[in-house]
């Protein structure tokens, strides 16, 4: 006979609860988001609970920057060989993928090899399976799927295809086996022609020590249709502007990529109750009424 206790938090995610709960209760796998992660790392009072019984921890959401696993991985050596990252959705029951152990050490950008039973095909605009390493719409397979949304046809209709591929709406590559995820199809920026995706932008950013927390949006420009804008939250006690974060970017990205709008501030993204951001705040689209507060 076998069993399983399961801690739940209620309300907006708290690092300190967090951490408290983990003490208290004696928690050995804790599942984050990249946010939840970050926000507790840096937490001044980190170092001041003891978190000794985790043995494994992982999540996904969004992507997990290299950095951000590598300040894990430092802060938290009990997670070293057992740090989990995978992709999935609601509509596939929550997890498709897996990169751990190993894996992660030697491919950090990657979100995992699909899971047993589950199979992945990335396509062109057309619905074209395209070849090994080009970006496409990512769609997935397999007993997990969903059946469908609850009362709404058409919704499904348009998620669930011939053969019950799942088109899930988000943008990657298939490349040695593993799945990379460059981002969500409605945060594509469009910039004279090229495709950009904030993805690899965050990523970069967020390796700059000076960096807390980073969003990239497109904001509309009357030549270009779009340029790429960086939201940059800083560290305290650190300060840096936007001609070292322009060199710093133009450093590892295409002249394209690198933001040509910067928002240099102190105070933190607007989340949403889950944690992510809500990016229409940030492009001034929508008012967010449920902010994070301190």
């Amino acid at each position: 006979v076998g069993g399983v206790k399961s801690v739940w938090t209620v309300g907006r995610f708290d690092p300190a609860v967090v951490m408290s709960l983990i003490e208290k209760e004696q928690v050995t796998h804790w599942s984050f988001t990249p946010t939840m992660l970050h926000r507790l790392l840096l937490h001044p009072e980190f170092g001041s609970y003891n978190l000794s019984s985790l043995r494994s921890g992982g999540g996904g959401g969004s992507t997990f920057s290299p950095a951000l696993i590598s300040s894990a991985k430092e802060s938290l050596p009990q997670l070293r060989t057992t740090f989990g990252v995978g992709y999935g959705l609601t509509e596939c029951t929550a997890l498709a993928t897996l990169n751990s152990g190993a894996e992660l050490d030697l491919f950090p950008t990657a979100v995992g090899r699909p899971l047993p039973t589950v199979e992945i095909e990335i396509r062109d605009e057309s619905g074209v399976v395209v070849a090994d390493g080009v970006e496409g719409d990512i769609h997935l397979r397999g007993p997990n799927i969903m059946l469908g949304y609850w009362n709404k046809p058409d919704e499904t209709a348009a998620a669930i295809l011939e053969g019950r591929w799942l088109r899930t709406g988000d943008v990657g590559r298939f490349e040695g086996g593993r799945l990379y995820l460059a981002s969500r199809r409605h945060d594509l920026i469009l910039r004279g022609g090229e495709n950009i995706y904030p993805a690899e932008i965050e990523q970069r950013l967020e390796a700059h020590p000076a960096i807390m927390e980073v969003c990239v949006v497109g904001v509309a420009d009357n030549e270009l249709g779009q340029i790429v804008k960086a939201v940059c939250v800083l560290k305290d006690d650190e300060n840096v502007d936007a001609a070292e974060l322009t060199l710093w970017c133009s450093e590892a990205l295409a002249y394209f990529k690198v933001p040509a709008q910067w928002e240099i501030r102190r105070e933190p993204l607007p989340r949403n109750a889950t944690g992510k951001v809500v990016k229409a705040v940030l492009t001034e689209q929508t008012d967010l009424h449920f902010i994070e507060e301190d």
